[in-house]
């Protein structure tokens, strides 16, 4: 009976837990300038890209930040940035689910959308990270 207990509260505690996929970057992209940015600035700030790819012929990088939950809501953002042939900025664009982006004027808040303090990295011992 022991064994049965404790195995429904396993399992209830998954069903309630999360798992985070990526790495968190603040949402303000205020210093990101088309054709001035470069790529160094760029790793430098935010740390090697979550994915590469191509667009168009032009080099992608993208940045992303997946918080699933089994109950409850899941949110994700995402950062892409577009490369020139000089390695800067070509454009870039940010999407978001988080709600401190979405509640913001236009869609978007210029201050950094936060996941609660539970979801940061390393506050969650169920936390699967890239």
């Amino acid at each position: 009976m022991r064994f049965i207990k404790s195995f429904v509260a396993g399992i209830a505690m998954l069903a309630a837990g999360c798992v985070t996929n990526g790495k968190y970057f603040a949402s303000e992209t205020s210093w990101i300038k088309p054709n001035k940015t470069r790529q160094e600035e760029v790793r430098g700030l935010l740390g090697d890209p979550f994915m590469v790819g191509n667009s168009g012929g032009s080099p992608t990088w993208t940045y992303g930040y997946y918080r699933y939950k089994l109950i409850g809501e899941s949110f994700t953002k995402e950062l892409k940035f577009y490369w020139n042939g000089d390695r800067t900025v070509q454009s870039f664009s940010f999407n978001s689910s988080f709600p401190d982006d979405v509640s913001g004027a236009g869609g978007r808040s210029e201050r950094p959308a936060s996941p609660p303090s539970t979801d940061r990295p390393g506050n969650d011992p169920g936390d699967v990270r890239r």
